[in-house]
């Protein structure tokens, strides 16, 4: 039973990773970079359950709940930790991709500059310093043509009549990135799966968070295409009309400072939504 519910949950989590994988390639954001923060959030949340007798967990007993290395679960815990005492962040761990390594050096190393300090243009490949030995060097043995194509479609790097390669900008970003994004995530999916967290805890002693969606997967295109502009409209008065209530009862941040009744951010979201279930996502073959 309990491998069942683990699957379907691993299964459920992967189908919502799909969308979010694919805004993080936009952003250039490699597996090793998100494995960083992952790891970091399975320490901190660890970290964050006490044992039996109330005790904070220990390294031991992190190592063993999130399945990371004694000395991994350390580390990670020791940056939490400091982290916390000092209330500032560290950067998330530098792991980027080849692309974004190539144009690193072609812009900083000396072999790869001109006398202004500029990055040369380089042939492809040849005896002299080229694009091929520049990726050899920082990017070990990925195909030097994979990442010249990689550069080219995000507009990083020229292909010259002569056939040479000229950089064109400083940094990788293979898509253009909406900056709305990233905060929709921030500001949108993450109360989501917060609440969803607080709605499946057991041990909560508070009230559930109110968690609804309407659908319909049985829809015409005109009905669907009509259901999507009332939505919204309808969707647009009921957010005023919670905005105007909010504003109503606010105080001001005098008052908030010196209140102990605070409790934190509270709000309510309305999101449209047109695709694949959840279910289907994870069985649909990847896109070309």
């Amino acid at each position: 039973m309990r491998e069942t519910v683990q699957s379907r949950m691993l299964n459920a989590v992967y189908a919502c990773l799909l969308p979010l994988v694919r805004m993080l390639l936009r952003s250039g954001i490699t597996y090793q970079q998100f494995d960083a923060i992952v790891k970091r959030a399975f320490v901190r949340e660890a970290m964050a359950e006490a044992d039996t007798r109330g005790r904070p967990a220990n390294t031991s007993r992190v190592a063993v709940k999130t399945g990371l290395s004694r000395k991994d679960a350390k580390r990670i815990r020791d940056v939490l930790t400091a982290e916390g005492k000092s209330q500032s962040r560290t950067e998330h761990e530098h792991h980027s991709g080849p692309a974004a390594r190539v144009l690193h050096a072609w812009h900083t190393d000396a072999l790869y500059l001109d006398a202004r300090g500029q990055p040369v243009d380089l042939e492809f490949q040849g005896e002299v310093t080229s694009f091929c030995d520049l990726v050899r060097a920082v990017a070990g043995d990925v195909p030097p043509g994979a990442v010249r194509a990689e550069l080219k479609r995000a507009g990083a790097v020229l292909e010259l009549v002569d056939g040479k390669l000229r950089a064109a900008k400083r940094y990788f970003v293979p898509g253009n990135v909406d900056e709305k994004a990233i905060v929709t995530v921030s500001g949108m999916l993450y109360p989501i799966t917060a609440g969803l967290a607080h709605n499946a805890d057991p041990g909560r002693t508070t009230g559930g968070f109110i968690q609804r969606i309407a659908f319909s997967d049985s829809l015409d295109e005109a009905s669907a295409s009509d259901f999507r502009q009332w939505s919204r409209v309808e969707a647009t008065r009921f957010i005023e009309l919670i905005d105007d209530w909010l504003a109503r009862r606010e105080i001001s941040a005098d008052k908030l400072a010196a209140s102990d009744t605070r409790v934190g951010t509270v709000g309510v979201g309305v999101f449209y939504y047109e695709g694949s279930t959840a279910e289907e996502a994870i069985k649909l073959p990847p896109t070309q």
